[in-house]
């Protein structure tokens, strides 16, 4: 072989070497995207009295290269505002545009071009009526990022210790409805109620705390040791939105405190409280109260009242 042709084979494996882990570094680094978004909403209000006179009318969401169109529609106003999202040079720009109705005589139609790159949030006064109520365009800015690199999947991917409550029924002593949870997070939580308990509870091992509860179809299960209970209804564990995790009972590690006082109890719609009494029955594998059993069940506690359910998410609690 000659020197020459050495030299080529030696010069193409560079090439081939280098352009292998250019392509490596760039597709690695394609796989994270970033991009402008806005959530747009419009409401009214007297700004004298905020509270007792604010008004949601409707709101929408905005990718940038994106529009939206939502709107307004009184018994004074009837006007449409369509959006649309631009990113100009890495700068994120909105155009608004408003659009009366032909039977709206006194809102004025009107353009609107806002920059949002600083990300802070702009409100935008539309119009007003003769009684002082402001109608007020908000448009909100961020940053979506999206990373698509590949991760193990493992269970620090799916986060399946973290909690997603979503109308999740809380019930104490098997027949005592407090309320209902909307959060996630975690992954400890905790549900504390006036006169029953503090409840922190995990599927991890935590300070002292105590394997008294179980997890299993969406439903935890809490016996503590003196025999008061508390059940937790339509759960889901993962990064958001959460899954129902499959098979299971799965422990749960509590830590249960008790508060002193009198608690009293809100009690849900009567269907809706059958509806649950029935299922709870149908998990425990026993037969359901007869209709009447249940009708006189709901009457000794519907006129008990409510104090404030509290709960919480965290990493440690």
């Amino acid at each position: 072989m000659k020197t020459t042709d050495k030299i080529k084979i030696t010069l193409t494996a560079i090439f081939i070497i280098c352009a292998h882990h250019s392509l490596c570094t760039a597709s690695v680094s394609d796989r994270i995207y970033k991009h402008y978004e806005v959530d747009i909403e419009v409401h009214s209000l007297i700004p004298e009295n905020t509270f007792e006179t604010y008004k949601h009318h409707s709101s929408g969401y905005s990718g940038d290269g994106g529009s939206v169109t939502i709107g307004c529609w009184t018994e004074t106003r009837a006007f449409r505002i369509n959006t649309k999202s631009r990113n100009i040079k890495n700068r994120l720009i909105i155009e608004v545009k408003i659009t009366p109705d032909n039977n709206d005589k006194i809102t004025k139609e009107n353009f609107y071009k806002v920059d949002l790159t600083d990300l802070k949030p702009q409100s935008i006064e539309l119009a007003k009526d003769d009684d002082g109520r402001v109608y007020q365009l908000n448009l909100t800015p961020n940053i979506n990022v999206v990373d698509n690199t590949p991760k193990r999947a493992d269970e620090t991917s799916f986060g399946f210790t973290q909690w997603a409550f979503n109308n999740s029924m809380v019930i104490f002593n098997d027949s005592s409805y407090v309320g209902k949870m909307n959060m996630s997070g975690g992954p400890q939580t905790f549900v504390s109620y006036p006169g029953l308990a503090k409840v922190v509870f995990s599927l991890k091992p935590f300070k002292n705390a105590k394997r008294l509860g179980t997890l299993k179809n969406g439903t935890i299960q809490i016996r503590n040791e003196d025999g008061q209970t508390l059940d937790i209804y339509f759960i889901k564990n993962g990064y958001s939105p959460g899954i129902t995790l499959p098979r299971g009972p799965y422990e749960v590690w509590v830590r249960w405190e008790n508060l002193p006082g009198e608690p009293e109890f809100k009690i849900p719609p009567k269907e809706e409280w059958i509806k649950m009494v029935k299922e709870r029955f149908a998990e425990m594998g026993n037969t359901p109260p007869t209709d009447k059993e249940l009708d006189e069940g709901y009457k000794r506690i519907k006129y008990e009242k409510h104090l404030p359910l509290s709960a919480g998410v965290g990493s440690r609690l």
